[in-house]
């Protein structure tokens, strides 16, 4: 009887642990893509060809619902929009236009003008959303960047 119940505990933790660890693979593959949510952040005439703007963007459907936005201009039709977290922590960068870099306040992280990490523990570049011009304004898609940020 011992060895029937020691068998049925040992087939049962095999079970939950490798159906836990097969579930763990397979996840990805079946998850729901989600569509692109394009969510308008300003006309094109308010951003400045050659110059970082600071903005927000509506978050449906998220807590909390506007997230802050860095623009760089590079000409009427080429943007760059920056999340404003850090890919290390977090913490929101802050833009400084004396030097031309993005810092992170929680750990000393520094950005270039084009997100690129430049010293601190950050080692990958800031996270752009894909951005589109749609009836004169520029739109962001607010799932093109991980959620965290």
């Amino acid at each position: 009887m011992l060895k029937w119940v020691v068998r049925g505990i040992g087939v049962t933790t095999a079970g939950v642990v490798g159906g836990s660890g097969i579930a763990t693979l397979v996840s990805p593959t079946v998850r729901e893509r989600r569509t692109p949510s394009w969510q308008p952040i300003g006309p094109l005439e308010q951003f400045e060809i050659g110059r970082m703007h600071e903005t927000v963007v509506r978050t449906p459907g998220a807590a909390p619902a506007e997230t802050g936005v860095y623009v760089w201009s590079e000409s009427a039709d080429q943007f760059i929009v920056f999340s404003r977290a850090c890919t290390d922590l977090g913490c929101p960068v802050r833009w400084d236009p004396g030097s031309q870099w993005f810092f992170c306040p929680c750990h000393g992280g520094i950005f270039n003008r084009r997100g690129e990490p430049e010293a601190g523990p950050p080692a990958i570049p800031l996270y752009r959303y894909q951005w589109r011009i749609h009836a004169g304004h520029l739109e962001v898609d607010v799932f093109s960047v991980p959620p965290l940020t």
